[in-house]
Parts: structure tokens; sequence; C-alpha cells
């Protein structure tokens, strides 16, 4: 799944005394997924809430400059996908420092610990029970 992917969960609209889903009102490059709850719009990236709104603030047939609520949803999902790349590379940077860079292979650091410890078993309770 893309980090640019939005799914939007939508509720049937509340509109002349009728209570229907309007996929109308929410269109573009996004994936559409019905919901019960009456008047709800919630927009996810990768899993995670990012924009909630009631569908009837949302304008219908206008372009998305003159509607406030539309603006700021659109403000939300470009500022959440930086966030989303800035979070993969950096992900992406400490995964490739570890696996270049700390773990050990032959260009790497040799480890320098012995092949067998002979390690004391320690006194249980017991035998300290005795010497003291």
């Amino acid at each position: 799944m893309s980090v640019r992917h939005v799914k939007i969960y939508y509720g049937p609209c509340d509109s002349f005394s009728t209570v229907v889903h309007k996929p109308q009102k929410l269109r573009g490059l996004v994936e559409l997924a019905p919901v019960e709850f009456v008047n709800f719009c919630m927009l996810e990236m990768c899993g995670h809430e990012v924009f909630r709104c009631n569908i009837q603030n949302l304008r219908f047939n206008t372009s998305y400059e003159l509607d406030p609520v539309c603006q700021r949803a659109i403000h939300v999902v470009v500022e959440s996908s930086k966030k989303f790349m800035r979070a993969v590379n950096y992900l992406w940077l400490w995964n490739l420092i570890e696996e270049q860079i700390l773990t050990r292979n032959k260009h790497g650091p040799s480890d320098y610990w012995p092949g067998k410890l002979e390690l004391r078993r320690f006194a249980n309770c017991m035998d300290c029970k005795t010497c003291c």
C-alpha cells in the first residue's frame, strides 16, 4: 500500500428528509468505504485517521478552492503524506545503517569473545544458608 493512499469512510448524508449514502460529494483518487454513521466523513492514510468532519459541511459540486473544509482536508492529507514519507525514510535509513555498518560481517569488526566460556555456577539459597 502506498503512503499516499487515502481511504474515505463516509456515512449516509441527512438531506431533504432522506438519509442515503452520497458518494457524489467524495471523488478523486481515493478508496471509498461506506459506513453506517449518519453525516460522518473520515480520511485514513496508512491505517491512521488524519481528518474527520460532518459530511454536510462539505459543499456539493463546487471546486475545492471554494470549500474551506475541503481545503483543510487537503492540507491535512498533504502534511500527513510528508510525515509518513519522513517516517519511512527514517526507518529505511536506520535499517540500512544496522545492516551495513553495525552487523558483523567479514569486512566488519571481528568478534573477540572466546569460543567457550567456563562459567561457574552461582550458589543457591541453601548453600548460602549454611555458609553465613
